[in-house]
């Protein structure tokens, strides 16, 4: 076949591409969906896709529908690379998705698509296509980058998963995506700090045994004083000290199983000793017990919030 005739070939393929779905579109009950994601991750309102035709030669146009179906190829190709083998399953969910939400390319979103399969081996053909679906959803919720969600999804997969290993992959993601919105939500922050806060954090928290929601609960709050990454150091040091700080302020941080009390319990023990605020001499033992500015930093901002940090 010539390169006329493939370049004809990719013109109408993709006119059909983008003709169809929005036709389709009309007789699918999509409303209860996008409704209850838009409820469950505090959406605002979709981000709907208008024509614009004044102004644009259609040589110009042709190009571009003929470049837009090479780049899906593409990113179709590579997908297959890592064995994924219903390519029409991640097809149809990007042609959905880029109709419904605007900035958002067919081939953006298999390239999403690619890096979670990367990152989440274990997932299905079927799975891959709901995760970047999620991964895209959290990203417009969260006013970041389908790519940040893409590549945080496929961290906290790694992070947390084993912790939730009783809910399957969807239920995961679900849930995962839904505390990633709301905490962004509820904290006045954004995906993409949210993001370098858990990237920055990593398994510590996890491998003291503290749930998803406490982690985005602590994270959310310190975020209002500084970067998602600062909130994770501090964070991490606190954590990894506490067991050792206990001890030395003759205090017991830990449970009846010897794991990590919450954080909202961890300081009220804090104020059973010191009170309702603590003085110079006070921080003094206090940062001498943990060792660092980093762990001090976190009792002094969320010292006088534990029902805050507990309801969150």
């Amino acid at each position: 076949m010539g390169m006329e005739s493939v370049y004809k070939l990719s013109v109408v393929l993709n006119m059909v591409d983008q003709l169809t779905a929005p036709m389709g579109r009309a007789s699918q009950n999509l409303g209860s969906r996008l409704s209850g994601l838009q409820s469950g991750f505090g959406m605002a309102a979709l981000a709907g896709g208008g024509m614009t035709a004044a102004g644009v030669g259609i040589t110009n146009g042709m190009m571009k529908i003929a470049g837009s179906t090479f780049e899906t190829q593409d990113a179709l190709a590579e997908l297959k690379s890592l064995g994924i083998t219903d390519l029409k399953a991640v097809e149809d969910a990007a042609r959905q998705f880029s109709d419904t939400w605007a900035g958002t390319t067919k081939a953006d979103f298999i390239t999403a698509a690619y890096d979670i399969k990367s990152g989440i081996a274990s997932l299905t053909d079927e799975g891959v296509a709901q995760f970047t679906e999620l991964a895209g959803l959290t990203a417009k919720a969260t006013k970041s980058t389908t790519g940040e969600m893409t590549s945080l999804f496929a961290t906290g997969y790694g992070i947390y998963k084993g912790y939730y290993s009783e809910l399957s992959d969807l239920e995961f993601g679900e849930m995962f995506a839904g505390g990633i919105a709301t905490a962004v939500k509820a904290y006045k922050t954004s995906g993409s700090e949210m993001a370098s806060a858990i990237s920055a954090l990593g398994g510590t928290a996890t491998s003291a045994n503290v749930p998803l929601e406490e982690q985005l609960s602590v994270l959310g709050m310190l975020q209002a004083t500084m970067s998602g990454s600062e909130a994770a150091t501090k964070y991490k040091a606190l954590l990894n000290a506490a067991t050792g700080a206990g001890e030395k302020l003759g205090l017991n941080f830990l449970d009846a199983d010897k794991q990590l009390r919450s954080l909202p319990e961890i300081l009220g023990i804090l104020k059973s000793k010191y009170g309702d605020t603590i003085d110079a001499v006070e921080k003094k033992k206090i940062k001498e017990a943990f060792g660092s500015d980093e762990a001090v930093a976190v009792i002094d901002l969320l010292y006088g919030k534990t029902g805050e940090l507990q309801t969150g």
